[in-house]
């Protein structure tokens, strides 16, 4: 993806009464949704969000995986929860995603329930993450509050890769 298509920024909304997420603009325009034939996948990730990407990216990402996974009981509990918890959805021409129930209800976001429909779209460079607006809040108050450190490590790892030695953690 090129950097004139990453995504970025972070979109508060709310599911429409047919619980659809309107994609802002500036996304849509990466996703283009004017074409009829945007397949898009969503997934749980760890952080407790949603992980949206275009399927050729999903399918990358599925084949990155497998590759790496063993037999083990940990890599198959990985691979099947992973399976188990992701879902193809269509991006409709005016913006829309229709995330299944079940993992929005996953992430604390209720297509039935008034109190937790809003949501928080936040661009992830490669791929959007789906948040219920109080895991947003949460999650973003300790991202900000370790922000200087972690970007002190990151870029400390990148300039040992570059430099050829092994950075110590």
């Amino acid at each position: 993806m090129s950097p004139q298509a990453w995504f970025s920024g972070e979109h508060a909304t709310s599911l429409d009464p047919e619980g659809r997420i309107l994609l802002p603009v500036g996304l849509r325009n990466v996703l283009n949704p004017g074409r009829d034939d945007v397949t898009l996948m969503a997934s749980l990730e760890p952080e407790g969000c949603l992980c949206v990407r275009p399927v050729e990216q999903w399918d990358a990402y599925v084949r990155r995986l497998r590759e790496r996974a063993g037999n083990g009981a940990r890599d198959r509990r990985l691979t099947m929860i992973l399976a188990a918890t992701s879902s193809p959805m269509k991006l409709d021409r005016q913006g829309r995603m229709r995330i299944p129930d079940p993992l929005l209800e996953r992430v604390g976001i209720s297509r039935t329930d008034a109190a937790r429909q809003d949501v928080v779209v936040a661009g992830h460079f490669d791929d959007l993450r789906v948040w219920s607006a109080a895991g947003w809040e949460r999650f973003s108050a300790e991202a900000v509050e370790a922000f200087a450190q972690d970007l002190d490590q990151l870029e400390a790892a990148a300039a040992a890769l570059r430099s050829g030695s092994v950075a110590s953690a």
